[in-house]
């Protein structure tokens, strides 16, 4: 692996490891702002945060693989 493929993967890492946080932050917050009617939400918060996080990561140039 070269110097700059060894580079992008981290760069890769880094940004998946952001990624996570960020969403578990977000269920994290919104569950706690839904009490006890998180478990009739989570479902749909949850693909609106993934679709959110999707559109956030193909702005930053990563194209989703098909």
């Amino acid at each position: 692996m070269t110097d700059s493929e060894q580079a992008q993967a981290r760069q890769a890492a880094e940004i998946q490891r952001l990624a996570e946080a960020w969403f578990a932050a977000q269920v994290e917050r919104l569950s706690q702002c839904h009490g006890a009617a998180w478990p009739r939400h989570r479902d749909w918060v949850e693909d609106y945060l993934r679709g959110q996080l999707r559109q956030r990561l193909i702005a930053l140039g990563w194209r989703p693989s098909r």
